[in-house]
Parts: C-alpha cells; sequence; structure tokens
C-alpha cells in the first residue's frame, strides 16, 4: 500500500503567509505611493510540484527599483534582505537619471510649482529636469516592502510550518492506523 501525504495544512498556512506578506508589503508602501500601480500589482503564487510547494512574490517591474533602491552617482544605497541584513544596492544610476517625461507627469499630479532666483515661476519641464538630476544624485532610497516583512515574520514562519506539517503527518498517521483495523 502506498503511503501518499496530504499537505492541507501546510497549504493552508502558506497561503495565508502569502497573504500575509503581501498586505504588511502593500502597508510599507502607503507612505510612498503615489498611483497606487504598484501596491495594486503586489501578489503572492503557490505552486506545488513533486518536490514541494514553491512561494513567489511579484511586483510590477519596476519595484524591484522600489524595493531594493538605486544608489546615485553620489549617494550610495542599501535595502534589508530576508534575513534583514542591509546590503548594496544592485541598481545604480550612471550617466542618466530617471526619465524626465515621467517626472514631469508626477509633478503636474502633484501640482508642484517652483520658483527661480527671481521669483518667477519655473516650467513643469524645467522643474522635472532639476528633480532627474537630483535624482541621479542621490539615488532613490529602497523601501525594501518584500524584505522587512519577510525577515521580521521568519522565525514565527518556520514554527508556524513545523507545526502545521507535524499536524499534516499526524492526521495521516491517524488516517493510516483506522486503514489497518
Amino acid at each position: 500500500m502506498a503511503f501518499k501525504l496530504k499537505y492541507d495544512n501546510v497549504e493552508k498556512y502558506l497561503r495565508s503567509y502569502g497573504k500575509y506578506i503581501v498586505r504588511q508589503a502593500r502597508s510599507i508602501l502607503a507612505s510612498r505611493q503615489d498611483t497606487g500601480k504598484l501596491s495594486s500589482s503586489l501578489k503572492y503564487k503557490l505552486t506545488k510540484d513533486q518536490d514541494g510547494y514553491d512561494i513567489k512574490f511579484l511586483a510590477a517591474k519596476y519595484g524591484k527599483y522600489i524595493e531594493k533602491g538605486v544608489s546615485g552617482t553620489r549617494v550610495s544605497r542599501s535595502y534589508t534582505d530576508m534575513e534583514g541584513k542591509r546590503k548594496p544596492s544592485p541598481f545604480r544610476y550612471r550617466h542618466k537619471g530617471p526619465p524626465i517625461n515621467v517626472i514631469r507627469q508626477w509633478v503636474g499630479r502633484k501640482g508642484i510649482k517652483a520658483r527661480n532666483e527671481l521669483g518667477q515661476y519655473i516650467s513643469n519641464k524645467s522643474l522635472a529636469f532639476l528633480i532627474s538630476r537630483s535624482i541621479r544624485s542621490k539615488g532613490i532610497k529602497s523601501t525594501s516592502f518584500y524584505g522587512k516583512p519577510l525577515s521580521w515574520s521568519y522565525k514565527k514562519f518556520i514554527k508556524g510550518l513545523e507545526d502545521n506539517f507535524k499536524d499534516d503527518v499526524l492526521k495521516e498517521i491517524k488516517a493510516f492506523k483506522k486503514t489497518l483495523k
């Protein structure tokens, strides 16, 4: 007789953990969001194969730059990894900064106006250029929106996973004993 273990509790626990991490990541991004596109793109994907389960945390393409930050030409940036350790950002501005058109749209959405030395308003295009140049120089600070909650909850996650695995094994042993009677 083949003994096929069912991981119902483990799968349920992994799904609840995925939802928890996404919820925590959204709360971290709440203070920095502009349009909310990154926050709404956050999700997890749980897959099962012959080796076990795989949980992946997904975000929009540009999310990796917000997660890990971008070092500028004058300032180095770092991020918090899964283990809670600070690591240098793998991304860096060298010759080009962020696109001026994107910054210009952001300036328009926020209604930001700036003045020159004479007190006259400058154009949104000029303001966007100045902001882009500043970002290229100073970089983008990381939020570690996935890294922080993963590092905060890692020990608790491992304990919960062990407990749920134990429950699944005990449930299968009890079911197996009933078939022997």
